[in-house]
């Protein structure tokens, strides 16, 4: 299971939202500060992500959870917004090669529309998917454990010090 420490922003009858400090993997190796992606990695923040989390436990507002999302399902979904994609570029380009090139005798204009309208293709089937398996409980987080109240107001969660300067 994925795990992240999320922030408590609102407290419902049997549901919880909080509120979850993107994390980058970069900035976390030997070369942070000669890599360029690093420095900007630095300069811009991380996003902030909201989600509502259904729960029975007791919490309050300014109460830092854990919270966490299967594997299985990331994975499942990594698969889905970048290899779906991906697969149709390749038929596309495939397809307009034979088509364009091989019987039409024409230029390489028709290939790069055919494998770009073909990408756009992928991206809509798998938006479309992404959103049938949305509110599937595999994909939705979990509350793992209730840490307690923060330890200080200014501090930003799931950040490393070195990223917060």
């Amino acid at each position: 299971m994925m795990r992240s420490l999320a922030t408590v922003v609102a407290v419902e009858p049997q549901a919880i939202t909080v509120s979850c400090q993107q994390e980058t993997s970069c900035g976390h190796c030997a070369s942070r500060d000669s890599c360029g992606t690093g420095i900007v990695s630095k300069a811009v923040p991380g996003r902030a992500h909201t989600m509502t989390i259904t729960t029975t436990e007791k919490v309050a507002v300014g109460d830092v959870v854990e919270i966490g999302l299967a594997e299985k399902s990331m994975l499942s979904s990594a698969l889905l917004v970048y290899l779906l994609p991906l697969l149709f570029l390749i038929v596309g380009t495939v397809a307009g090669q034979w088509w364009f090139i091989d019987l039409a005798q024409g230029s390489e204009l028709g290939v790069i529309a055919s494998a770009v309208s073909c990408a756009a293709i992928g991206l809509a089937v798998a938006r479309f998917i992404a959103r049938r398996i949305e509110g599937q409980s595999a994909y939705t987080p979990s509350l793992i454990r209730v840490l307690g109240a923060k330890i200080s107001t200014g501090a930003v969660i799931n950040a490393a010090s070195k990223d917060s300067d």
